[in-house]
């Protein structure tokens, strides 16, 4: 990477390079503000400043965001890992006092991850820290990368392998999926073969806050094809659809277990061969040494990382 030209370092300070690695998370100089808690006026004037100092537009603006130049492109990448410096020698000398502590904490969580993991992470944090507040928030899959290192979230958890690249992230457990029909369904007491499952009508659930989309991309790659009847946006739902319908659904084995305690279900396994997947645990890197996001980690770790299968 070429060096970043020269500019007098005493006029530059901390709040030009937030801006700078603002604008470049965000690809918007309001969304940039809104993240700093400053007026739009005011990152606008830092972003000029910044222009002025580099001789560099920085960021450009096309149809849908700002977009960085080659060169401020470089200088936001260089900006950001001094700024992840910064930030961890802050928040490493910060002390956290979980059983003190009555700051809210935002995981990110599918509603399929919200059924099988808020209430034993629930009841772990109210043992641990019984005045913290817990936020769960849907976040579309392509947003959880950038709502991290934005710091609007302080954790995620999931089946994401699409955002593990840009993030931190700890295995919590391997997963399976399995083939979930009510007891009355007319394959309950039968074997189920691969030519009953894909005749079989099929719920299927088409969600942007899950990776679990792309479970048919997966059986297609099997040679595997289903009969969809109803395309749902929600897992939440699946229980009460399966058990008063005639659908098969495929989903991931702690899910169908924890619905088989709801309804009369029947759980099988699929009769095509499907690779597990991994749920983890991610966070921005910035947030590494931070003293309550890393507790948070590790009571997540805690909570979820011996459920069962």
């Amino acid at each position: 990477m070429n060096a970043l030209p020269l500019v007098n370092p005493h006029r530059i300070d901390l709040n030009l390079v937030r801006v700078c690695v603002a604008i470049h998370e965000s690809g918007s100089v309001t969304r940039a503000a809104d993240l700093l808690s400053l007026t739009q006026p005011t990152v606008s004037y830092g972003l000029a400043k910044l222009r002025e100092l580099f001789g560099d537009p920085i960021f450009l603006r096309s149809a849908r965001a700002m977009v960085p130049t080659p060169r401020g492109e470089q200088i936001c990448q260089q900006f950001r890992e001094a700024l992840t410096h910064i930030d961890s020698a802050l928040e490493s000398a910060q002390a956290f006092d979980p059983l003190r502590s009555t700051r809210q904490m935002r995981v990110a969580m599918s509603d399929i991850g919200g059924l099988v993991f808020l209430p034993p992470l629930f009841g772990h944090l109210q043992r641990h820290a019984p005045n913290l507040k817990l936020e769960i928030v849907e976040v579309p899959v392509d947003q959880v990368a950038g709502e991290l290192a934005a710091g609007r979230i302080d954790a995620a958890v999931g089946n994401l392998p699409t955002v593990r690249a840009r993030t931190r992230s700890t295995l919590l457990f391997a997963e399976h999926y399995v083939c979930m029909m009510s007891a009355h369904h007319a394959l309950a007491t039968q074997e189920l073969t691969l030519n009953r499952f894909v005749t079989a009508k099929h719920v299927v659930v088409a969600s942007p806050f899950s990776g679990h989309r792309l479970l048919d991309q997966a059986l297609a790659e099997q040679g595997v094809a289903r009969e969809v009847s109803v395309i749902t946006p929600h897992f939440t739902i699946l229980a009460s659809l399966v058990s008063s319908g005639g659908v098969l659904a495929t989903l991931p084995s702690r899910v169908a277990r924890a619905f088989a305690g709801y309804a009369p279900l029947v759980i099988k396994e699929l009769p095509v061969k499907m690779p597990e997947f991994e749920v983890r645990l991610h966070w921005n890197e910035r947030q590494e040494n931070a003293a309550a996001q890393r507790w948070l980690r590790e009571q997540i770790t805690q909570a979820l990382g011996s459920l069962q299968p």
